[in-house]
């Protein structure tokens, strides 16, 4: 039985993946650049010519009947050259390299009047209680929506139906469409995944998922629309996609993402899903007579709102009102060309409904949904608590609903010796101003909570617009196993201010008193001690990690101590590589121990199993790195290769005699081993390297876990916490396994992991390894790690963990 109200209910009581690594894939998070200044805004239309791409025959949408990639470009100059209402840029690339077009429709405006949208934006965030007092902007500000289409290449028509409205709006005569137009500004995302639209894949050339990035913004796409869901301010965002029938729309199932000011979203999303679905009625289409909105229809964790790294859910604590649309008919598959063209077709109108519907819905209570944009800012300045809803609320609110967290007055990210690493710091500021938060730098030192911090640490002040997305990223998360018994997708907890390998301390009830300066970007200066003692690195960051290798590829002598970290000697010529490596990645090295002893390291070469996580990671990390496979161990797992990463299944059972004895030759020569999660305990155990038992816990099981380090090699100087998505953990270890790190007695922090006791579950977990290393009697280093560290770039903080156990494994 469903647990929501009837559609008519509710209605009645409501007015390829690509082989080519991106062009810095060590880079950190972009980040979008600061506001321009007012004088600097031009008026609209805006019009650039964009450039022409060849035309290509093997475009996979041709045989679905949509727009080509190549004919948009043409089509847009076209639509710029015959309308003063039209203004299209190229915003970026591709990860493939494509041009990625962002489009805007709205009536003319003066240079002057441009500069005054732009005050009254910036108005509504930074004094929303003027902004909601001001007739004038009340009565004349353009509300803005924001159009997302073909996040997922191989869902095409949000495309079509984008340049179907921009056409419709360019060239009406209609005056409501005139006014319309004096009252709002329309911007498109026009294929936010050109890659995937061409090859006719879900994920872009890199090989990622665009629509699970929005809080890791590992790829190119993802920024852009990072940047349009921040920099716009829309009312109403809209991401297109396909195919779930009946037509899928938001809001969405519990749980709710803790941090949203639910009650200013659900009262507005849900009578909008409503008229969304009226008008699909209104198509004539039998395919299109009802329509699926999970939050009245569904049972809770079939499709929830819960993580932040879908572009409705990040929008949302954004204040935008968002949908996922999910247009019914799948044209892909064995079906005639008609048939194509037909279901494309109609998708292709959903698509339209959905966005002309949206606008009728902001126009249709225009004050009540500026008003509500700079409620969620003002409450955030204010440092108001969320509100405490009642049962019925909308049609279908329930307990089941009531998601909620406490905020904490500030975060302090601390500076020096008291930051776990500067360079993962810098970072994560990166990614909280680039969402959208405000963060503050210290002018001198200053105790809070009982803590002393130096000048220079980041302060980050909760009262402020966009508390929410800010505290996502930044607290621990909730531990919801008892909630709910099913989730749509992972992560069920992310915290970045956790799991990206920060320092990052919470002050329930205090703002530090000292003085603070806004800044734009995170800084890691990095550097290294005067004299001759030589250079100690503890690799603690993926950006140490590159310098390490960065040095033994310049020939420096680098040697790794038990602890894990490294030693470079003093010399001339080494003080000379030290600084250039402070100068290029910013990290910090340590005087040298007096008394220290090593193991010499040679250049490192990986060959991987696995998928894009791996390779990335790799890059991150700066290792050499190449691909292997099953069918391909022979000609790839040559002698240069220094470790084997085996992050996806590599039976050496399964193998050719020829590939079986590249493996045996390897293995022999004492090549290392680093396997992960549960294919490396099986290649381990198949290949009669170490003995363990790998254990799992559900697949949806993903969350922050609490982890004891041993102060080996790979997690000396860890933070006492880790990340999972599907934990695994090694019971039954052999003779000289050791443990490196272990889950806790309590092993979830945050996060989903059902069962709490029994098969899989978090109490069998509790206690047994989750890292382990050992030497096998031929001399390989073999590391087995039962975390997540390349998991969809995620947990960035977990990366040098995985490098440090390639160092370890490489050379014995």
């Amino acid at each position: 039985m469903l647990r929501r109200l009837a559609a008519s209910t509710a209605a009645a009581s409501l007015v390829v993946t690509g082989w080519a690594l991106p062009a810095r894939a060590d880079a950190l998070p972009a980040i979008p650049p600061q506001a321009p200044r007012i004088t600097d805004i031009d008026g609209y239309p805006q019009r650039n010519t964009l450039p022409v791409w060849p035309d290509n025959p093997a475009d996979a949408s041709l045989p679905i009947g949509v727009i080509p990639y190549d004919d948009i470009a043409p089509k847009l100059n076209a639509l710029q050259a015959s309308s003063d209402r039209v203004s299209a840029r190229v915003a970026g690339r591709s990860s493939g390299g494509y041009d990625l077009y962002v489009v805007t429709v709205t009536a003319p405006e003066s240079r002057a009047e441009a500069q005054r949208q732009e005050r009254w934006k910036r108005q509504i965030e930074d004094d929303p209680v003027r902004a909601r007092a001001d007739r004038k902007l009340l009565s004349s500000y353009k509300t803005p929506l924001f159009v997302n289409a073909n996040i997922h290449g191989n869902e095409w028509e949000g495309t079509d139906a984008a340049l179907r409205v921009i056409e419709e709006y360019s060239t009406s005569t209609d005056p409501a469409v005139e006014t319309l137009l004096r009252r709002n500004r329309l911007v498109f995302n026009v294929t936010s995944n050109p890659d995937g639209r061409v090859a006719g894949t879900r994920a872009n050339a890199n090989g990622y998922d665009l629509n699970r990035d929005l809080t890791i913004v590992s790829q190119p796409e993802t920024n852009l629309i990072r940047e349009l869901a921040v920099g716009v301010k829309p009312i109403i965002t809209l991401d297109l996609h396909g195919y779930v029938s009946p037509t899928l729309l938001h809001p969405s199932t519990p749980p709710h993402n803790v941090n949203n000011e639910y009650d200013l979203f659900i009262k507005h999303a849900l009578p909008n899903a409503l008229g969304i679905e009226q008008g699909l009625k209104d198509l004539g289409y039998a395919e299109t007579q009802s329509a699926r909105i999970p939050f009245r229809d569904d049972e809770p964790g079939v499709w929830d709102d819960f993580p932040p790294i879908y572009v409705p859910s990040f929008s949302l604590l954004q204040s935008s009102i968002p949908y996922t649309i999910e247009a019914p008919l799948n044209p892909r598959g064995n079906l005639t060309p008609e048939e194509k063209r037909r279901r494309s077709g109609i998708n292709t109108d959903v698509h339209e409904v959905a966005i002309k519907k949206s606008l009728q819905y902001i126009q249709d209570h225009r004050t009540r949904v500026i008003f509500d944009q700079a409620e969620v800012y003002r409450r955030g300045w204010a440092g108001e608590p969320l509100r405490d809803l009642p049962d019925g609320y909308v049609p279908g609110w329930g307990p089941e609903d009531d998601y909620r967290t406490e905020f904490p007055r500030s975060y302090v990210i601390p500076a020096g010796d008291r930051q776990h690493s500067e360079a993962a710091a810098a970072r994560l500021v990166d990614l909280l101003i680039g969402s959208g938060g405000r963060v503050w730098r210290a002018e001198r030192s200053f105790r809070a909570a009982g803590r002393s911090y130096p000048g220079g640490s980041y302060v980050i002040d909760l009262h402020q617009p966009k508390r929410g997305i800010v505290n996502s990223l930044l607290e621990p998360g909730a531990d919801i196993t008892e909630r709910v018994s099913d989730l749509y997708a992972g992560p069920a907890a992310w915290s970045q201010g956790l799991t990206w390998g920060a320092t990052v301390d919470t002050l329930w009830n205090e703002l530090p008193r000292v003085p603070l300066e806004r800044v734009h970007d995170g800084v890691a200066r990095g550097g290294h001690p005067d004299g001759r003692a030589g250079y100690r690195l503890d690799p603690q960051d993926a950006t140490d990690l590159r310098a390490v290798n960065a040095l033994l590829a310049q020939g420096a002598q680098v040697y790794r101590l038990a602890d894990g970290s490294i030693v470079v000697p003093w010399s001339p010529k080494h003080q000379s590589l030290v600084a250039a490596s402070v100068r290029e990645f910013r990290v910090t090295f340590e005087r040298a121990p007096r008394h220290w002893s090593g193991t010499l390291l040679d250049p490192v070469v990986v060959a991987f199993a696995g998928t894009v996580e791996a390779r990335d990671t790799l890059a991150a990390t700066g290792f050499a790195a190449r691909q292997v496979t099953p069918a391909t161990l022979a000609t790839t797992l040559t002698d240069d290769v220094d470790v084997l990463l085996v992050a996806s299944t590599l039976n050496p059972a399964t193998l050719t005699a020829e590939n079986r004895a590249a493996l045996d030759a390897f293995l022999a020569r004492g090549g290392g081993v680093v396997g992960l999660e549960t294919a490396g305990p099986a290649f381990s155990n198949a290949a009669g390297l170490l003995s363990v038992t790998a254990h799992a816990g559900p697949g949806l099981a993903s969350g922050v876990v609490n982890v004891v380090n041993s102060g080996g090699a790979v997690t000396s100087g860890a933070l006492p916490h880790s990340f999972v998505a599907q934990p695994v953990w090694y019971t039954g270890l052999g003779a000289g396994v050791n443990i490196e790190q272990a889950y806790a007695a309590d092993p979830l922090l945050s996060g989903w992991w059902a069962p709490a006791t029994g098969p899989g579950g978090q109490s069998e977990a509790a206690g047994q390894a989750a890292i382990v290393s050992g030497t096998t009697a031929a001399g390989n280093g073999v590391v087995l790690i039962g975390t997540d560290p390349i998991w969809r770039l995620h947990a960035k903080g977990l990366q040098s963990q995985l490098g440090r156990a390639l160092l370890w494994a490489s050379q014995r």
